[in-house]
């Protein structure tokens, strides 16, 4: 024993001690292990089918959402395109149990037609089988109650309330804004696929077009919760897209509806600029149709209608069709006349009822306008009367070189970079052009017929409306352009764009403009002009020239009797002008298909837009800074976009219908 401890008893104690420990540590392990093997039972036994159907009808989808495009606003804040809220039919291809069987009866549910049947089976090859593609736009009130009492027999099929573009002034704007349509597989092609997932509408002509990445914005998401059927349950998180910037064009609809108006009945185009700085104030094309009917699917009667028209409602005259120009040139001839000597102001030749080429063998007869002649004519009064016989030996003696290096310093036979959609670059002739194109020789009688601006020579009415605002500055144009200024939000500043000057048209001698204006001015101011009657009293002074141009030659003497010429063959009758002379703040160009000889229609309509922009020109000209913006109209079918105040919000966003 040690200090009266037994060392044997104490060791003994201390191993029943441990073993008690053990067996207690062990039990607790069993029943930990029993606890975890019952809870695994309950949950994948007992509870199996309960949490399978939970974990089934609660999944989560990612949803793009698509950015409100901006909005086009005229030059004093009028609204030319839109968003207003419609109800789509979509469906996620990955939801739908039977997608054929499904389409089929949705089809015959709310009579689709089968050109938007078409459309989605052509998106939905391009689109992930997660995302919703839409089967029905613009869904009436009848269609939502067919469809809200059957939607429980189609899982992945639901209503989406969105956003879809709407052009208040129809036919008035169409040849300048453009419309859209619905995007199509070679469209998402050519673009970011990512950032274009919900959206159902790109840019097809216009500047609807030629902006659509301005306009169009970036997209934003939501995930949501949904069932088995697709219905969502709520959203867990979002990102809110990035919407479209607002476009201010330079477009003043008083002077747009008055040269529509002034059109009426007539085939032919109006453009209006400012000659200080290119911008376009109005572009009408004659006749003309409803960008609104394309935004969704024009139905195939109606676009076959449009295309079979003869006066052809889809071609964009103001932009696209190329004219002779007739008369019109003669002013651009003149001036590089004089840079070449081959005439003065003061010269005189003598202008009888014809002219024939020097040396002629066939003695062939250029007739003027006028059977009788005008005798000893000088540059003021072979402007003012239109002599062609003045003009004939002119363009003869300048030759084809010469003209051509005249008038290409105005941007005739030219497509300025960047210019505006749609835009033809007409024709300048040269002999080189006519041998490669026509496969022909150049002979005198083409350089004498351009003098009168006939024969092969071409330009469109914006091209004209170009180079006589440079006339009218004095060499120093400005490229034509429709976009005033833009905005990233509406609360946002409004960023303004600064013109394009032209390269300067430049001629030797200064005093050659006001030769050819003071000539472009008894056009309209002196009683033996042209276009003194539509002019006389118009209280500031115009210069202007008037023009018309054959659209078909009869080779003959013109004042032979021919009997009654079919409409499509008559003239065109033309009109180039700017006012004040000094000053110049407006240019207009009218074109006026198959005019025939009646008098001076061209000249009435340019006549009319300069009394409506005369008594109109503090609002036409109002500063940036004073813009209002028109609000939008509230409108009964709003959806599912809030108040009807918000649903026309750049920031307001149309989710998915519960």
């Amino acid at each position: 024993m040690i200090n009266g401890r037994d060392p044997v008893a104490d060791a003994g104690q201390q191993r029943r001690v441990f073993n008690l420990r053990a067996v207690a540590m062990v039990l607790f392990v069993i029943a930990m292990l029993g606890v975890a093997v019952y809870r695994l039972v309950q949950l994948q036994v007992l509870g199996h089918r309960n949490y399978a159907q939970a974990a089934h009808d609660n999944r989560v989808r990612i949803e793009p959402v698509a950015p409100p495009r901006g909005l086009i606003y005229s030059r004093n804040g009028k609204l030319l395109a839109e968003n207003i809220p419609s109800y789509n039919l979509v469906l996620v291809p990955a939801d739908v149990h039977h997608l054929h069987k499904t389409v089929q009866e949705l089809t015959q549910l709310l009579h689709i037609a089968p050109a938007d049947v078409r459309h989605f089976e052509q998106l939905r090859l391009s689109t992930p089988s997660y995302r919703a593609v839409p089967l029905l736009t613009q869904l009436s009130q009848s269609q939502l109650a067919r469809f809200a009492v059957e939607s429980y027999r189609y899982p992945g099929v639901h209503i989406q309330a969105r956003l879809i573009r709407h052009y208040p002034y129809g036919r008035l704007t169409v040849d300048s804004v453009g419309y859209v349509g619905r995007i199509n597989a070679a469209e998402l092609r050519q673009v970011n696929a990512d950032n274009y997932a919900g959206t159902d509408y790109f840019g097809k002509r216009g500047l609807e077009l030629a902006f659509q990445h301005q306009l169009h914005g970036k997209v934003g998401y939501k995930v949501v919760k949904v069932d088995a059927a697709g219905r969502p349950l709520g959203t867990l998180q979002s990102q809110l897209p990035v919407p479209g910037r607002d476009l201010v064009l330079t477009l003043d609809m008083g002077l747009q509806r008055v040269a529509q108006k002034a059109m009426k009945g007539w085939q032919g185009a109006v453009v209006v600029m400012n000659p200080r700085d290119g911008a376009v104030l109005a572009l009408v094309s004659n006749p003309t149709f409803d960008p609104n009917w394309f935004v969704n699917g024009i139905s195939e009667q109606r676009y076959s209608k449009l295309l079979g028209n003869p006066s052809k409602p889809l071609w964009n005259r103001a932009l696209a069709a190329a004219y002779s120009p007739g008369s019109t040139i003669k002013p651009f001839i003149a001036l590089g006349a004089l840079q070449a000597h081959v005439i003065t102001p003061q010269q005189q030749i003598y202008a009888g009822p014809y002219y024939i080429i020097p040396g002629d063998r066939t003695r062939h007869k250029f007739w003027d306008w006028t059977p009788y002649g005008h005798g000893m004519t000088d540059l003021k009064k072979a402007i003012e009367q239109s002599v062609d016989t003045y003009f004939y030996p002119v363009a003869y003696a300048m030759g084809i070189q010469t003209i051509d290096k005249t008038l290409a310093k105005f941007g005739f036979g030219q497509l300025p970079d960047p210019g505006l959609p749609g835009e033809s670059a007409g024709v300048l002739p040269s002999p080189k052009w006519k041998e490669h194109s026509q496969g022909q020789s150049w002979y005198p009688g083409d350089t004498v017929l351009m003098g009168i601006g006939q024969g092969y020579m071409q330009t469109t009415p914006l091209q004209l409306a170009e180079a006589v605002s440079t006339i009218a500055m004095r060499g120093h144009g400005h490229q034509a352009h429709l976009l005033r200024a833009w905005r990233a939000t509406p609360q946002g500043p409004l960023h303004s764009l600064a013109p394009k000057a032209l390269p300067v048209a430049r001629f030797g001698n200064p005093s050659f403009w006001s030769d050819v204006i003071a000539g472009m001015h008894a056009v309209t101011a002196s009683p033996y002009g042209t276009s003194y009657r539509a002019f006389h009293g118009f209280p500031l002074p115009v210069a202007g020239k008037t023009g018309t141009a054959q659209v078909f030659s009869f080779h003959t003497n013109p004042f032979a009797h021919r009997g009654k010429i079919p409409f499509r063959l008559r003239d065109n009758a033309l009109f180039e002008g700017f006012t004040p002379i000094d000053k110049p703040r407006l240019a207009v160009v009218v074109v006026v298909e198959h005019a025939g000889d009646k008098l001076g229609p061209a000249s009435i309509i340019a006549r009319k837009v300069m009394d409506y922009w005369y008594t109109h020109q503090s609002q036409i000209d109002m500063p940036l800074s004073q813009l209002a913006f028109q609000p939008m109209k509230p409108r009964k079918h709003h959806g599912n976009c809030g108040p009807q105040g918000a649903a026309h919000s750049r920031t307001a966003v149309c989710h998915a219908l519960s």
